[in-house]
């Protein structure tokens, strides 16, 4: 989405003058204030993102006008949220900011860090801060002024980064780059793909997510400190889904044909609402209506559904928005 038709799309919560749209400049400007409350601008995706989904941001920013505290951890940030799961506290304890996956820049501390962080759904510990739920790159990987790197990132040049996340292996991959190509963000760090342009983070256990939206975040912060990022494009792209593989991990069920009677016995995750699963009947090919199903159990969060039909054939209709 470009700049200005996002804008027109996305109201923000709290305080709106904090967003500009410059059209000689063809840009959307945040100001942040640390000392201001949270506010942001996000960008509804087409879709739920989940951990299943393999996708991709772009975006060209400037930075200017960047006047940190020495020491000041509070970061520039935008990414992919839950517009219900996260939250306005995500530098200050108790932070409610869960479900998110975001690019922050500290440009304040004795070390700038430019890294990707996660934080999963709530899992009830009150803190998305110390939360398990919580994951970053250690050590040296994201601190962008170790001997060799870039330093401070260069304010008053269009930048381009890419936040990505692999659902296979469940990578996330943050890249930077310049007008000259990439920058070495990460030369010194670990480096599992050895490009010192990018920086990933495997994500543990069994991360879920719903990101339903995109956004520049302007987090409230203790400490004072300025910058303006300006946005000059943003760009999300998604994998086409199998939806088949969503809906049957294991594989689809086979009918089974006895006396003259099809059945069809599958398994319904119903913690998935960003799929519908169906099943139809036809006795010629030509055309197929719905079934009704039976449910024969149900347990936490699934249903085991079962459907008969006269001998014909049965195939299953799986929908996502």
């Amino acid at each position: 989405a470009d700049a200005p038709g996002a804008a027109a799309r996305a109201p923000p919560p709290g305080d709106a003058t904090r967003f500009t749209y410059d059209a000689g400049a063809g840009a959307l400007a945040a100001s942040y204030d640390l000392l201001e409350p949270h506010a942001r601008l996000a960008w509804p995706t087409m879709r739920p993102l989940t951990e299943a989904d393999s996708f991709v941001a772009t975006v060209e920013f400037t930075l200017s006008e960047v006047d940190f505290d020495e020491f000041n951890l509070c970061q520039l940030a935008f990414g992919f949220i839950n517009r219900s799961n996260t939250g306005t506290r995500r530098t200050t304890s108790p932070g409610d900011a869960w479900e998110c996956l975001t690019v922050d820049y500290f440009p304040g501390a004795a070390y700038p860090t430019y890294t990707p962080t996660f934080i999963g759904q709530d899992d009830d510990s009150g803190d998305a801060l110390t939360s398990a739920a919580l994951q970053f790159p250690s050590g040296s990987t994201s601190l962008i002024n170790d001997p060799g790197e870039i330093g401070t990132l260069p304010t008053g040049v269009r930048l381009t980064t890419t936040l990505g996340y692999d659902a296979a292996s469940r990578t996330v991959t943050l890249s930077l780059a310049g007008p000259g190509g990439g920058l070495d963000i990460n030369r010194v760090g670990a480096d599992p793909d050895g490009d010192p342009a990018t920086i990933q983070l495997a994500l543990d256990g069994d991360p879920r997510f719903e990101f339903d939206a995109f956004a520049l975040l302007l987090w409230d912060h203790p400490q004072g400190g300025s910058a303006e990022l300006s946005v000059h494009s943003l760009r999300v792209e998604a994998a086409p889904r199998d939806l088949v593989a969503l809906a049957f991990p294991d594989g689809p069920p086979e009918p089974q044909l006895a006396g003259g009677q099809l059945t069809l016995t599958y398994r319904v995750d119903l913690t998935r609402g960003d799929l519908s699963v169906g099943v139809e009947h036809s006795q010629g090919l030509r055309t197929w209506t719905g079934t009704e199903y039976s449910v024969l159990s149900a347990g936490p969060g699934h249903e085991i559904r079962r459907v008969s039909a006269p001998s014909g054939f049965l195939r299953f209709k799986i929908t996502s928005p």
